[in-house]
């Protein structure tokens, strides 16, 4: 197993929870199918140093978080390299660090950082009111975006999706 996919959110936050549902329903997916033993799912409300270690030691890691671009219809669902990312929507602190500087700090200590990252980003409609349940426009882009993942673990390439805003 080489690949690992990481719901990042806050399930209580309505869309903001939106990693965490669609790597839920990821799991539920490649169980029925018996294709789970392909990869390993993780969910998680951390972002900066912690995610480091979570993603230290796997060849592939594939991101699922929700995003908040000024100009994006909610629902929409891009994909995002980290090289693309300039600061962190996870960022809660000055001790905290962003994506592309998690990756490079892993590296320098000698860790065995991914080689491939994918990070799929939905737009979010609401991710502030207290809620278990998802917008039905978040909720139509992380059906995309499962669709997109799984389809990306069973060919090992990215499929297309809306360009990066960024």
């Amino acid at each position: 197993m080489s690949t690992r996919i990481i719901g990042l959110g806050n399930s209580i936050l309505t869309d903001d929870g939106i990693g965490i549902y669609a790597v839920r329903e990821i799991r539920r997916r490649l169980e029925e199918s018996g294709n789970d033993a392909a990869v390993d799912i993780v969910e998680t409300e951390v972002g900066g140093f912690d995610l480091m270690e979570l993603m230290s030691g796997w060849k592939r890691i594939i991101l699922v978080d929700s995003i908040q671009f000024a100009g994006l219809e909610p629902g929409t669902v891009i994909r995002i390299q980290p090289d693309d990312l300039h600061t962190s929507l996870r960022l809660r602190s000055v001790h905290d660090i962003d994506l592309p500087t998690v990756l490079e700090l892993g590296r320098r200590l000698g860790l065995a950082m991914p080689e491939e990252i994918s990070i799929y980003g939905i737009q979010a409609e609401d991710a502030l009111t207290l809620g278990e349940r998802l917008t039905d426009a978040a909720d139509r882009g992380m059906k995309e975006a499962i669709r997109l993942i799984l389809e990306e673990i069973q060919t090992g390439t990215a499929m297309n999706c809306t360009k990066s805003p960024l």
